[in-house]
């Protein structure tokens, strides 16, 4: 046993419940990687599981056999003093909480995590210092039993695991298990007939013998984190099924226990897995949780967008798994190859895309651990409870019926596009306008007064009344925003964007009925004011004699009416300052209070094209394309190449036609010529839509939408992502067309609707713009 002070960051917060002499008692599990390479493992046994309700109703709630309230030092948001109620065990709380309820008692924090629960009361965030005894441990390096630990910051560099595996089908018999890490790019193969094996492939007798290596591999490596692609929701799922059906114990953790996985809640949801000691991150879910936009999430799409290579398929791409299963059979080189690439891939795109260290620096922000970073409303509770704890007040208790009660909110305000073409545009855009909001108004669950008195001296929003005393929302916004610019500054992209997505969280969770602060109040005061902001804005632009164009929730679109674009470009800067003067000034005078609000000039369309709403004369929220002053290319927002569910041919000539339009190109040559090769086939590759799956395929029942009918029609295991084209007999999946593309449905449904805007411009009409085209294939000419 060894004295020691050390740091480390937080990977793993459970507990375990012990049967000892005096009964069941639970113990806290903290797992972690240690500043100088090690792990740890923190025990305490001290905690215990406890919740609040107010002391005016503790006599009411004894009758109905729950433990003794006891008088502790705490209050109500209103200032009530409340008594502590203590259970055995974690699963105990449940029981006595609904109780309460049934009895109309109201708990406070009745549903806080109990292992959440011990960092919080502790300040811990993502990292700690450890001071104790500590006994080397049996695949981690020290375990500590009750230390004292105290928060920290500390930065480390994750141990990262990659794996994929190939099944048959059916998922059910292991074929190979693909390894992927620092110094290991290798394959496990299931083959009993003792064939050679290629290249980094290792050969396994059976099932039972590829998990031992598997589980050999993951402990000698000592994974921090183990990754991959839906590994999951398929790969672990499976795993533990095979493992159960052979009796392998499959222990893939640092510590004694099962692997847990708990199952995706929605069709849309996915699943969580937890591996005592490691993190288990899916590729998906890091890109996801990190806000990164793909059109198609499956692995082949993403490394071919992030790392410029695909899947080691040679065959035919419309029935890999047929071809997976026949190189097992025929061809171990390709078949070990085509494993290896999907592991290696998968870790080079967590890799470059920075996503896990992203996760951990989101979880020195958040407390979270990083497996749970992109759960916003546990985010933000995990925050605001512990600055609660600071000022000793206790927060409601979420119930589940909570989450049905929706109260009216206001969104961000949108003023109507002027639709058209416009030239040198100015785009002025509010720097963080929730969160400057925040800041500048006090707005807060604590300060925020439901009944004000006329004497008041409060803050008057659009939704409710504040107290001017220093809230807690504010409080951490002030820490948060000058750490976000000082990260910018440093170049470090990683913990500028984890803030960044921590400060953009605070409004959605308020306005979230789930959260257990949420106020529609807070959420409308918010939104009304930035109307406010927005509008005033405008009027101030229009009274300097300028035209706005276009507005939306924190920006405004300002013609500027300046046919020198360098110029323009000179005084949409000058007038971003003298605004934000103004706008300080504004809100100086009528709320008394110091505004953190910024208006920053974004940039400078040479060219903005605004469009118009379909079968309106009215323009089109949040739909525009712009050609900014210095560059070369368009860019888009809300317009079809943007979106997933239109076709690469669409995207593309969308894409062309406006370049066109911009850089005063002709448009009706280009376009008749790809009606012209799209009508021979030319352009048949870029005809596949893709579009999800919001629920399984047969229960679609009221109406049968293209990619409903084509996922029924598919040979191959269903993915959330359908991709199919639309022939002669319907929508077809691509592993399975019978007839031929219906090439007319792609003129009149992908290239009409992305053209006629444009055409709309030039006064130009698609008709007549390919009709000799179509006469002239009529004809064979």
């Amino acid at each position: 046993m060894a004295a020691m002070n050390v740091r480390g960051f937080i990977l793993q917060a459970s507990y375990r419940v012990i049967s000892g002499p005096a009964g069941q008692v639970p113990v806290i599990h903290i797992h972690g990687r240690l500043e100088d390479g090690g792990t740890f493992l923190v025990r305490d046994d001290r905690q215990r599981p406890h919740f609040y309700i107010r002391a005016a109703d503790a006599g009411r709630a004894r009758p109905l056999r729950i433990p003794e309230p006891q008088p502790v030092d705490r209050r109500t948001f209103d200032g009530e003093p409340v008594c502590r109620i203590e259970a055995e065990t974690p699963s105990d709380i449940p029981a006595i909480r609904d109780r309460l309820h049934a009895a109309g008692i109201e708990t406070f924090e009745a549903d806080v995590r109990f292992a959440m629960r011990y960092l919080i009361e502790r300040g811990i965030k993502g990292s700690c210092v450890i001071e104790g005894e500590a006994v080397p441990g049996k695949g981690i390096t020290w375990v500590f039993d009750n230390p004292v630990i105290r928060p920290a910051m500390l930065t480390i560099e994750p141990r990262v695991f990659s794996f994929d595996i190939e099944t048959d089908a059916k998922g059910e018999k292991l074929l190979a298990i693909s390894m992927y890490a620092p110094g290991i790019d290798e394959v496990l193969i299931v083959d009993s007939s003792n064939r050679e094996m290629p290249e980094r492939a290792i050969r396994c007798e059976n099932e039972y013998a590829a998990l031992e290596k598997f589980c050999e591999r993951v402990r000698v490596y000592d994974a921090d984190v183990l990754t991959g692609w839906n590994i999951i929701d398929f790969d672990l799922s499976v795993l533990q099924r095979i493992a159960a059906r052979v009796r392998h114990p499959f222990v893939l953790g640092r510590d004694s226990g099962p692997i847990r996985i708990r199952k995706p809640e929605g069709y849309f949801g996915s699943g969580q897995a937890n591996v005592p000691g490691r993190l288990v991150l899916d590729g998906i879910d890091l890109l996801r949780g990190a806000f990164i936009r793909m059109d198609d999430y499956s692995l082949d799409a993403v490394a071919r967008g992030v790392v410029g290579e695909g899947k080691a398929v040679h065959g035919d791409v419309r029935d890999r798994l047929g071809e997976i299963i026949h190189n097992y059979r025929n061809d171990l080189p390709a078949f070990a190859l085509y494993a290896r690439t999907d592991a290696r891939l998968a870790y080079q795109i967590v890799e470059k895309l920075n996503v896990v260290q992203l996760a951990l620096a989101r979880s020195q922000l958040s407390g979270m651990t990083p497996d749970r970073v992109a759960a916003s409303i546990a985010s933000f509770d995990f925050l605001y409870l512990s600055e609660l704890e600071h000022r000793r007040i206790v927060a409601p208790s979420v119930r589940s019926s909570d989450s049905s009660v929706y109260a009216a909110q206001q969104g961000g305000h949108v003023l109507e596009p002027i639709a058209g073409l416009h030239r040198n545009v100015w785009v002025f855009d509010f720097k963080s306008l929730y969160p400057s909001l925040i800041r500048t108004f006090n707005i807060d669950p604590l300060s925020y007064v439901a009944n004000p008195a006329a004497t008041d001296d409060l803050i008057q929003l659009p939704g409710g009344a504040f107290r001017r005393e220093p809230a807690i929302l504010p409080r951490m916004l002030d820490d948060l925003f000058p750490r976000r610019e000082a990260a910018r500054k440093a170049g470090d992209d990683i913990a500028s964007n984890a803030i960044k997505i921590l400060m953009n969280s605070f409004y959605g969770v308020l306005g979230t009925p789930a959260c257990r602060f949420y106020n529609p109040a807070l959420a409308n005061s918010i939104t009304g004011t930035g109307r406010e902001m927005l509008l005033w804005s405008k009027r101030w632009f229009e009274a300097a004699g300028f035209v706005v164009l276009y507005g939306d929730t924190d920006s405004l679109f300002v013609h500027s009416g300046v046919d020198d674009p360098a110029a323009a470009q000179e005084q949409g800067r000058q007038l971003a300052v003298t605004l934000s003067a103004q706008i300080a000034r504004y809100i100086e005078e009528r709320w008394r209070v110091t505004s953190r609000l910024e208006l920053r000039f974004e940039k400078l369309y040479s060219r903005l094209f605004l469009a118009q709403a379909r079968n309106s004369t009215r323009g089109a929220s949040k739909r525009y394309a712009g050609m900014r002053h210095g560059r070369d290319s368009a860019e888009f927002v809300g317009m079809e190449v943007v979106r997933s569910d239109w076709t690469p041919l669409a995207k593309q000539v969308q894409r062309e036609l406006y370049q066109r339009l911009f850089t005063d190109q002709p448009v009706d040559v280009y376009l008749a010529d790809v009606v012209r090769r799209l009508r021979v086939g030319e352009f048949d590759d870029a005809l596949v839509y893709r579009k999800g799956l919001r629920k399984d395929a047969e229960e679609y029942t009221a109406t049968t939408p293209p990619h409903v009918a084509a996922a029924r029609k598919s040979s191959q295991p269903l993915g959330r992502t359908i991709s199919y084209v639309m022939t002669t007999g319907g929508a077809e999946p691509i592993d399975n067309i019978q007839h031929p593309i219906d090439r007319e449905h792609y003129v009149t449904k992908q290239v009409k609707p992305v053209a006629e805007p444009v055409l709309a411009t030039l006064r130009l009409d698609f008709e007549k713009v390919i009709g000799d085209t179509r006469q002239m294939d009529l004809l064979g000419m």
